[in-house]
């Protein structure tokens, strides 16, 4: 008897942990680390912490289409890449490279984003379009 009621107090505990850690970890250890394939060929944007405007178009070929504040670029060297759970994005711009990264998991929502170009820096929250 008494050992049925560690076994059942053990489940209760096991069970309460699993619920409350966040539902993206739990997907992440029964899918294995994200690939980003779910990206391909989907659209997102957001405005950045400095007021900027940033639409992004993921290609399968690991480019990204670039709407930056209304503009429209396609540039070969624009890229993006998802390893060890974070995206990565590499804009080539007139004045210098900016790259932005942030934890990634297949099926997110919702990106969250620390961008860096030289000295300045910003944050950037991308949502599916």
């Amino acid at each position: 008897m008494a050992r049925s009621r560690i076994f059942a107090s053990v489940a209760l505990v096991s069970a309460l942990l699993l619920s409350t850690t966040g539902c993206s970890t739990f997907q992440q250890i029964l899918s294995g680390p994200a690939t980003g394939d779910p990206l391909i060929g989907t659209s997102w944007s957001g405005t950045d912490s400095d007021g900027d405007e940033w639409g992004f178009v993921f290609e399968e070929d690991k480019t990204v289409q670039l709407t930056f504040n209304g503009q429209e670029f396609d540039d070969a060297t624009d890229s993006w890449n998802v390893a060890d759970d974070v995206i990565t994005i590499i804009i080539t711009f007139d004045n210098g490279i900016a790259t932005m990264a942030g934890p990634y998991i297949d099926g997110d929502t919702e990106i969250e984003l620390e961008g860096k170009q030289d000295d300045f820096s910003w944050t950037l929250t991308l949502t599916q379009d």
